[in-house]
């Protein structure tokens, strides 16, 4: 796990997830204005994925590895889907790709719980 880049993470996508929902509530939600942003999380997320990977293989034994690797497999898993479920723009795609950060913020401190040992 990196530190650093998990509580980033965390930050930019409640942030994100605000931003988001308050855009759509106001009715001027464009996927592609949150295309760039979205996709810098999920490449943040694909390196945190590789240094959790690198780090297992490296020996480091999390507190409850089955369910690091479930939240780490749902955490790479959560933005694409709710990408390809939303409409292209409007309030309901707004509060799909909110919701999408808000619950990746809450798995990214849920990896960070379960990664460090007993």
């Amino acid at each position: 796990m990196i530190e650093s880049l998990a509580f980033t993470t965390t930050v930019v996508c409640v942030a994100g997830g605000l931003v988001v929902l308050g855009t759509g509530l106001a009715g001027r939600y464009r996927r592609r204005r949150a295309r760039p942003a979205l996709g810098v999380i999920e490449l943040a997320l694909l390196v945190q994925a590789v240094a959790d990977v690198a780090g297992l293989l490296g020996g480091a034994h999390p507190r409850e590895p089955g369910t690091h690797l479930a939240y780490l497999v749902t955490s790479l898993v959560v933005l694409p889907a709710a990408l390809a479920t939303a409409p292209d723009d409007g309030r309901w795609a707004a509060v799909l790709i909110a919701v999408a950060l808000l619950v990746l913020a809450v798995l990214v401190v849920r990896m960070q719980t379960t990664w460090r040992p007993a």
